[in-house]
């Protein structure tokens, strides 16, 4: 027998409702050495939930499988239902139901899957228990095969850390306490690019400490990936350090990889940390955004996240059938086959950002549609609205030129055109530092590959970081922003009139200081909300409050800065125009050497002993 999905329980009362609903006179009883559902007479518990559907259509279409049933350990008298639902129906269809009389625990009861889950009308099945009895136990429920492994998995999990002690434990313990999981063959790299963390604080066989260098997310999921290849594993999981995950996550790649079709990658879906229920990403697109009747448009810059903002205790499940093909996983949670890197190479050497992004436009490019956003795996993590380093603007500007060197054919004006409306939002709510990121971003694009090659990575960084704070004008000051009340939504639908002015007087910075109002203007960043920059016309500060955080960023109005800045960037536009399409080959015929492992083991400072060590 081999376990396909756990029927898991959850952990914390905001995150119930992912994985159960029960009616009034059933209940988790967290009070027992193991967690077990408690009912009474009539009471119901529904599975009707994200984590603990089964999503059919998926099994049947990326995995040999042919036949499954669930295992439940229940005590009492039961009546067990077997739902089906389908992408674009609001009704449900009963496909099994079935009686238990005086179920022990010593003795679970089997229910097979009908075989039509493998048939073109396959979705997301689900079970509902009801008690018949005037009480009964629930404790424990898998979906199983007796179905011989297609092939052995081995799983090598990447886990990068930068002075993140506890988080990164606290991952690899939920990890290591899964009695479940440790049945499976792998092993976690911890790959500390902070030098903090100490051999004898991972006391298991199945935890590798690598001390690195710090060259970013970029550098340490390399450097473990490597180690995994050096000790032949056969996949690969990279994941975030600052997540909070379910181990059942990781458990469910083995059966997807042990019986698969194909060679593909798995996204897991981001849900936002501090909102549990609502999904951040499940597999992104990228060089597009959402129109105004959000549509996609193309958008050099862009990217989409797709199955955003779907809340999960409201929104339909079934939203998740609808299979789509994203451009890229997102490295807080991505897996992929050896056969993959064998194919295509290493990530690219970008630091931190736009790794990932690049990575699956390779894996798109050279093997097809073989991403897949798998529903009922994913992580929780930080929402990127509540963040703001100002440094990170370089490596997204910089990288996202790469990535269009080596995969579509951005042309200069283009190129210019999408850069200068990101310079123009920086100027315009005075963020002067952020500014001098995207220029500085452009200004070592056009460098060229020497600006990686010849460059030592933290050396490089440090330069970046310090410049990021060169204008003084801009401070952050910590405190209770909640003062600043959530505005409603507006609709940022403006006559284009509206902003003319604003815009030609680059928000102010041509007017003369006179007609400056020394007042605030309250900036809003959230994640279904940003205020428009144009709130800042004619004031003297800006005051930008992000949802979760509790710092304040301030920054004031400097006629002469802003103006030096945008008459640089007009300087470094044009020195570089004849330029452009030789930086772009230059990128492309270096390509093959930045990806491979030889280049990496002296990016990385790597010998035969470190490896073995």
């Amino acid at each position: 027998m081999t376990v396909v999905n756990r029927i898991k329980f959850p952990s914390t009362s905001e995150t119930s409702s992912l994985y159960i609903k029960c009616s009034e006179g059933a209940y988790l009883n967290s009070c027992t050495e193991h967690q077990e559902i408690v009912f009474t007479q009539n009471s119901v518990l529904s599975l009707n939930t994200y984590f603990n559907s089964f999503f059919e259509k998926f099994y049947a279409k990326y995995t040999q499988i042919s036949s499954l049933y669930y295992l439940l350990t229940l005590e009492g008298n039961f009546q067990v239902d077997l739902y089906r639902e389908y992408p674009h129906q609001e009704t449900r269809e009963l496909i099994h139901t079935e009686s238990f009389e005086k179920c022990q625990l010593s003795k679970p009861v089997k229910i097979s899957l009908p075989d039509s889950w493998r048939s073109e009308d396959a979705g997301r099945v689900y079970l509902e228990i009801t008690c018949l009895g005037e009480h009964g136990l629930f404790t424990e429920g898998v979906i199983a095969t007796d179905q011989p492994k297609s092939k052995e998995v081995s799983l090598g999990i990447v886990i990068c850390t930068f002075k993140k002690e506890t988080y990164v434990k606290n991952t690899v313990n939920t990890i290591l306490k899964d009695s479940f999981l440790q049945s499976k063959n792998f092993k976690i790299f911890v790959v500390d690019n902070g030098s903090t963390l100490k051999k004898d604080e991972f006391d298991s066989r199945k935890v590798q400490l690598i001390p690195n260098r710090n060259l970013g997310g970029a550098g340490g999921f390399t450097r473990g990936l490597i180690q995994a290849l050096h000790e032949n594993y056969t996949h690969f999981l990279l994941m975030d350090d600052d997540v909070e995950l379910d181990s059942e996550s990781i458990y469910r790649l083995f059966p997807l990889y042990e019986y698969a079709t194909q060679d593909f990658a798995i996204s897991g879906a981001m849900l936002d940390l501090y909102k549990k229920c609502i999904v951040h990403e499940a597999g992104g697109l990228s060089g597009v955004n959402l129109g105004t009747n959000k549509s996609s448009v193309a958008s050099p810059f862009g990217h989409i996240s797709l199955k955003h903002n779907i809340n999960l205790e409201k929104n339909s499940i079934n939203l998740f059938l609808l299979e789509e093909s994203p451009d890229y996983g997102a490295f807080w949670f991505f897996s992929f086959p050896k056969q993959i890197v064998e194919k295509i190479g290493l990530p690219m050497p970008y630091f931190i950002r736009g790794d990932d992004m690049e990575f699956g436009l390779r894996i798109k490019k050279f093997i097809g549609n073989s991403i897949i956003a798998f529903p009922g795996i994913a992580i929780w993590h930080e929402p990127f609205y509540t963040k703001n380093h100002t440094w990170v603007t370089y490596y997204l500007i910089r990288n996202q030129l790469v990535t269009h060197s080596l995969h579509s054919s951005l042309q200069y004006l283009e190129a210019v055109n999408f850069i200068t409306r990101i310079l123009l939002h920086k100027l315009f709510i005075f963020d002067y530092n952020s500014a001098e990121m995207v220029i500085k971003g452009f200004e070592d694009y056009i460098k060229g590959p020497k600006i990686i090659k010849n460059s030592d990575p933290e050396n490089l960084h440090k330069n970046i970081v310090e410049l990021s704070k060169k204008y003084k004008n801009q401070t952050i000051e910590s405190g209770d922003n909640q003062i600043y009340k959530q505005p409603k939504q507006q609709k940022n639908n403006v006559n284009s009139y509206q902003q003319l002015f604003p815009l030609l007087t680059l928000n102010g910075h041509l007017y003369p200081n006179s007609l400056i109002s020394n007042q605030d203007a309250l900036l809003w960043i959230g994640s279904d909300y940003t205020d428009r920059w144009d709130k800042a016309f004619a004031k003297q500060r800006v005051l930008i409050v992000r949802e979760g955080n509790n710092s304040i960023e301030k920054n004031e109005l400097s006629h002469a800065t802003g103006i030096r800045v945008f008459m640089r960037w007009l300087q470094t536009i044009i020195k570089s125009c004849l330029k452009w399409h030789f930086i772009q080959a230059e990128w492309r015929s270096s390509f093959q050497d930045l990806t491979s492992i030889e280049f990496w083991q002296e990016y990385l400072k790597l010998n035969e002993a470190k490896l073995h060590s």
